[in-house]
């Protein structure tokens, strides 16, 4: 799909300060929550991280005594993984509304976050001065990618609840 950003497609609108300025505000407000959407991911992930590497150490190091504990620890874990897809549900709908926002205060002729970016966002490749633009591999949304590391931290720290509750009453 050939990009209106195109040198041979740019038209100049004749939009007025204050449309540019929503704008610019609505941009701002978009770029901000990404970034807590991602500075939280990145919290959670680091969390988990260490507290799966916690285990994994004690499990190597050590006998059958400490089983409750690694129970105890894989439970807070749950819980942790559980918290982060929650606030990442909300911080997500956050910015879900601000990009909404911004395509709606967006003029027309721009096409910043309507037409391309809306098109590349759902795995269209985007052709801009003869080069080609493609998001990903396999059209996978970083969004999802969250959702699915939360998700594995959840399924790890649930299969050693599992093994260990088998072999320490089973």
């Amino acid at each position: 799909m050939k990009s209106l950003f195109d040198r041979k497609k740019i038209k100049t609108g004749k939009e007025t300060d204050r449309e540019i300025k929503l704008h610019e505000l609505s941009f701002n407000y978009v770029m901000n929550e990404s970034t807590v959407l991602w500075q939280l991911s990145q919290v959670f992930l680091l969390g988990n991280t260490i507290l799966s590497g916690f285990i994994v150490t004690i499990l190597t190091k050590t006998n059958i005594e400490n089983n409750l504990t690694i129970i105890f620890l894989s439970i807070i874990g749950i819980i942790i993984s559980l918290l982060w897809l929650f606030s990442y549900a909300r911080t997500s709908k956050y910015y879900e509304f601000r990009i909404a926002q911004a395509k709606q205060r967006e003029p027309k002729s721009w096409m910043l976050f309507n037409e391309d970016g809306e098109n590349f966002s759902q795995g269209d490749t985007i052709e801009i001065d003869c080069k080609k633009y493609s998001f990903g591999i396999w059209r996978l949304s970083s969004l999802w990618i969250i959702k699915i590391l939360a998700i594995i931290f959840t399924i790890f720290y649930l299969a050693i609840i599992i093994f260990l509750y088998k072999g320490f009453f089973g």
